[in-house]
């Protein structure tokens, strides 16, 4: 794990809601199953919303349980989620050759008065996971059976 807090820059800036030259934490973890590495994970949140962090502060907690200890409370977010390949950092840290399939989720956070809580930029091996999604139909009356609801 690493924790490091730096200028959003125009990107993050962007997505967070900020001004470029605002400071924010970026906490950057490996996702592990036993000891293979299956995901890494970087999260990217304004400084004034959680305060600064040593790496002992998510030792025995999640990001979440650390947010709700601050007072913040997801409200709602969008993530994305697209297949990608993996560039020569991901392949050494995920150990899985150059140009490896892997899926790309970004997500953008708010709480109940719209700010910007967290931007998301996750990569996991897509030799390790399969995506499911749970879709149902419904009986609406004039729609034709078999439309999605």
């Amino acid at each position: 794990m690493s924790l490091e807090e730096l200028h959003a820059g125009p990107r993050l800036g962007r997505q967070l809601e900020l001004s470029p030259s605002e400071r924010i934490l970026r906490l950057v973890q490996l996702g592990l199953a036993d000891v293979a590495p299956m995901a890494i994970e970087t999260l990217n949140l304004p400084l004034d919303v959680i305060g600064p962090l040593e790496p002992g502060d998510l030792v025995d907690a999640s990001f979440s349980d650390l947010l709700a200890r601050k007072g913040v409370v997801i409200d709602h977010g969008v993530q994305s989620i697209e297949p990608t390949v993996t560039d020569e950092r991901e392949s050494g840290t995920l150990d899985v050759p150059l140009h490896s399939p892997a899926f790309l989720f970004e997500r953008a956070t708010w709480d109940a008065n719209g700010r910007a809580v967290e931007f998301v930029r996750s990569v996991y091996r897509g030799d390790r996971y399969r995506l499911t999604a749970d879709l149902s139909w419904s009986d609406r009356g004039s729609e034709r059976d078999g439309d999605l609801a």
